[in-house]
């Protein structure tokens, strides 16, 4: 919704603010700081730019802070913090920023699974983005419908969305952002190889997925590439012939030939990646597919405890088509 607030000359955001935001942040993200306190030192950066009455940092703040609930999955406080980012932007009027946000809103409505006005805010995104010259967000955009495409099971629509996501992140200017949507998508690619019987094709994916993860060292994008080799694992049933040996030096344990092939230790390294910054939604995510994995390892038991955890994590945070689904695999696990 625009704002009553008359338009003014475009707000820009100073580096310089961008820089301490970034650093606040970083040190959560990364896995070295508290969260309260995080948010808490952020909340004083934007009362710097209400005394301002910088619109631009304030929505910068309430976007980063926006970005750090998702993360945790309380997708309610989320949604609020990107709204206000974007009311926010558009009291700067500043519309690179206001789109970001706009794509903000619609992963966040993704994971709430409202499939439909996900779609609407990440269409909008998309197409402002193309128009602004924006290619990170139009990239993020593109990634993230794939997804909810491969939630609805349109597999060569959410192909074309991947592709079109790795198409743009080559003009993505920031290092770690360029990672991040070609790791995104390249998961991405990953399921809906998986899911056309494209094995060997997805193996690639997985593999190359853990390569970019590990360049940038981040616990989100790394339990994310442990958990997508974890599924494509599970479908291939062994770790294929020509795989190179493991450095019996490398610190990662995923590098070892003990479990190479083990589904179970991936899905492990995922959550342990996760519970490093709390991402309590991506920790359910895992339990989920870990069940699904034992459920295809003919481990029925095993697999029923996993839902259930799921579903409970998934109601608790208010993730409610991941909570049905959830619950849908249980009955079919205590079918068998």
């Amino acid at each position: 919704m625009a704002s009553s607030t008359p338009p003014q000359p475009m707000q820009e955001i100073d580096e310089a603010f961008r820089a301490r935001c970034d650093v606040i942040y970083e040190a959560w993200f990364q896995g070295g700081g508290d969260f309260r306190a995080a948010v808490e030192s952020l909340m004083t950066l934007e009362n710097e730019a209400l005394i301002d009455a910088h619109y631009a940092h304030q929505g910068l703040v309430e976007n980063v802070i926006g970005m750090m609930y998702g993360y945790r999955a309380d997708l309610d406080q989320s949604i609020r913090y990107f709204s206000r980012a974007r009311d926010m932007f558009e009291r700067a009027n500043n519309p690179t920023q206001v789109v970001r946000a706009v794509m903000n809103l619609g992963e966040t409505y993704r994971q709430k699974g409202d499939f439909p006005r996900a779609r609407q805010f990440f269409r909008t995104a998309y197409e402002q983005a193309g128009l602004l010259n924006v290619p990170e967000t139009q990239a993020f955009a593109a990634a993230n419908e794939g997804h909810l495409l491969l939630s609805m099971k349109q597999y060569d629509r959410a192909r074309e969305r991947f592709e079109k996501a790795l198409e743009l992140a080559p003009s993505v200017e920031k290092v770690l952002s360029q990672l991040e949507v070609k790791t995104d998508a390249i998961q991405g690619m990953a399921k809906v190889h998986l899911q056309v019987g494209e094995n060997s094709a997805a193996w690639k994916c997985a593999v190359e997925s853990m390569g970019l993860s590990q360049q940038s060292q981040q616990p989100l994008m790394l339990g994310c590439a442990y958990r997508t080799m974890g599924e494509v694992l599970t479908a291939l049933g062994h770790t294929p012939s020509g795989t190179p040996a493991a450095d019996p030096n490398a610190p990662d344990p995923a590098a070892t030939n003990e479990h190479l092939g083990d589904p179970d230790m991936y899905f492990q390294l995922s959550i342990e990646m996760f519970r490093e910054i709390n991402a309590e939604g991506e920790i359910a995510r895992t339990v989920h597919m870990q069940g699904m994995s034992l459920l295809t390892r003919g481990q029925n038991m095993t697999a029923s405890r996993k839902f259930y955890q799921a579903m409970l994590l998934f109601t608790k945070l208010g993730m409610k088509d991941d909570a049905n689904k959830a619950a849908q695999a249980q009955m079919q696990a205590q079918a068998r």
